[in-house]
């Protein structure tokens, strides 16, 4: 089964499904806070994982330091060219390759996340919060991103 067809059967799957899924995959409950939508996500990062495998810590850093400065933009070493994006909006996978100068969605080629999002959503949004590079609310939940 290839890696699209896979995340789209996590897609598919019903909420009763997915805590199934992520007890298969992790050998332990879902955490509670998980809902649907954040578990099929997280499976789907962990698909990805195993097929694709996983980031550098030197770039999970530049990232991570990317989301707390806004700054994303390839040409600020933020986010290492090459690097894919990949967000489900309304049950639909979007999917970014960051460029030397800009990035690549669907063929075409734009300056900043941000834009990017606008033409997904058809509103404004922060690119970088909307593909998850940052967000406020890691902090306020005591989350941390180094795993401390």
């Amino acid at each position: 089964m290839t890696l699209d067809a896979r995340i789209a059967k996590i897609e598919a799957m019903s909420a009763r499904e997915r805590r199934a899924e992520w007890l298969r995959c992790t050998g332990t409950d879902a955490p509670p806070a998980f809902g649907s939508g954040l578990l099929a996500r997280a499976i789907a990062h962990q698909v990805q994982e195993a097929a694709l495998g996983t980031m550098s810590k030197a770039d999970l850093k530049r990232v991570l330091s990317a989301g707390g400065s806004g700054k994303v933009e390839a040409a600020s070493g933020a986010v290492k060219p090459g690097t894919w994006l990949s967000r489900t909006w309304h049950g639909e996978v979007h999917q970014v390759i960051v460029l030397e100068s800009g990035f690549e969605y669907r063929g075409e080629r734009y300056s900043s996340l941000s834009e990017i999002a606008k033409r997904i959503t058809g509103s404004h949004w922060s690119g970088p919060r909307f593909f998850g590079l940052s967000s406020p609310r890691l902090g306020k939940l005591g989350v941390s991103a180094h795993g401390n």
